[in-house]
Formats: C-alpha cells, sequence, structure tokens
C-alpha cells in the first residue's frame, strides 16, 4: 500500500469497525467487502436472505485520486455457514456519480448504523467508500490497472467475437448461394 492511501484506508477501517464489513489492506490499496469469518454475522446476513456478496478493490492511482473495481460472487449457505463462489462478474467504476443513500454517516466514525439498516447491496459498499472519500477530496477515476488477465479476457472476447462474427456471414452467404456450387 502507498503511503498516500494510508490515511484513506484508515478512515475506511474505522468506518467499518462494529459493522458487517471489513477492510483488508491489498499491496495496490485496500479491499472492502462483507466479514463473512466472523460468526457473529451470520444470523444477520442469513436473515437479510443474500445471495450475491461484493468485494471493492480500492487503489489510488494518484494523490487525489481513487479507483473501485467491483467483484461479485454468489453465497450459498452450508447450515449456518456462508461460502462464496465467483462468478467472474466485474465492476470497474469510472466516475463519482453515486449517491451518498444508506446507512453510513462516515462524518462521525463512531456512529454505528443499526443492523436493521443495512441493505447489502452493490450500493451499499461503494457509499461507504465514496463517502470516505469525499472527506478526502478525492476524486474518482477509472482503474487503469487491471492486469494482464484482464487484458488476456478482453482480448479474447474480442477474437472470438470476430470469429464468430465471421464463420456468420460465411454461413448466411453459403446459404444464400453466394458462394454457389461446383461444376
Amino acid at each position: 500500500m502507498s503511503p498516500h492511501t494510508r490515511p484513506f484506508f484508515d478512515h475506511v477501517a474505522r468506518v467499518c469497525d462494529g459493522t458487517p464489513y471489513k477492510a483488508t489492506e491489498t499491496a495496490r490499496g485496500f479491499d472492502v467487502e462483507l466479514d463473512l469469518a466472523d460468526e457473529r454475522w451470520h444470523p444477520t446476513l442469513m436473515a437479510a436472505k443474500l445471495h450475491w456478496v461484493f468485494t471493492y478493490h480500492v487503489s489510488m492511482p494518484t494523490r487525489n485520486s481513487y479507483a473501485i473495481i467491483e467483484d461479485t460472487r454468489s453465497l450459498v449457505w452450508f447450515g449456518d455457514v456462508p461460502h462464496t463462489q465467483k462468478t467472474g462478474v466485474r465492476r470497474i467504476e469510472a466516475d463519482d456519480d453515486q449517491t451518498d443513500q444508506g446507512v453510513w454517516h462516515v462524518h462521525d466514525p463512531a456512529s454505528v448504523p443499526d443492523l436493521d439498516q443495512y441493505r447489502f447491496d452493490a450500493e451499499e459498499g461503494r457509499t461507504l467508500i465514496t463517502s470516505v472519500a469525499r472527506l478526502y477530496a478525492l476524486q474518482q477515476r477509472g482503474a487503469r490497472h487491471e492486469g494482464p488477465g484482464f487484458s488476456v479476457a478482453v482480448g479474447l472476447v474480442v477474437t472470438l467475437s470476430v470469429i464468430a462474427t465471421a464463420i456468420g456471414v460465411a454461413v448466411i452467404l453459403n446459404l444464400m448461394g453466394t458462394f454457389g456450387s461446383p461444376s
């Protein structure tokens, strides 16, 4: 974690303290997600009938900006224990048009929301992060460091799309008799 990310992370971690959310340091910044390992939250999460959970990967590409990459995972319950499965859904935030709706009162990190106020939807975690970022006058930017895996995946999708289109055009032209039959 870069030194200029530390105050942002520390503030987010203080806001998460005493809530079902946790903030964890990473090499590029920090993650915010539900604390599924803490058993005290299991009844609350089960009562909310969660099927999806979100991990927000936060980085600071510059001293004055931050980026969020959101990963979605499905949640299944075995008895009273939640387990996640990767779903491959990733959302890259590129602007700061999020609202401040929700339970977070980040101007007072000591104010912990009532349990019945949590929605556990994708907006809730983003709101937590963007609310703290506004206190530091940070601007949200698109994430430019998705890594080589992301670039390879995009290249593969584009290549497969081009191949599928070419095959589709060839089949249609063949059906229309454009290629003709050998004489």
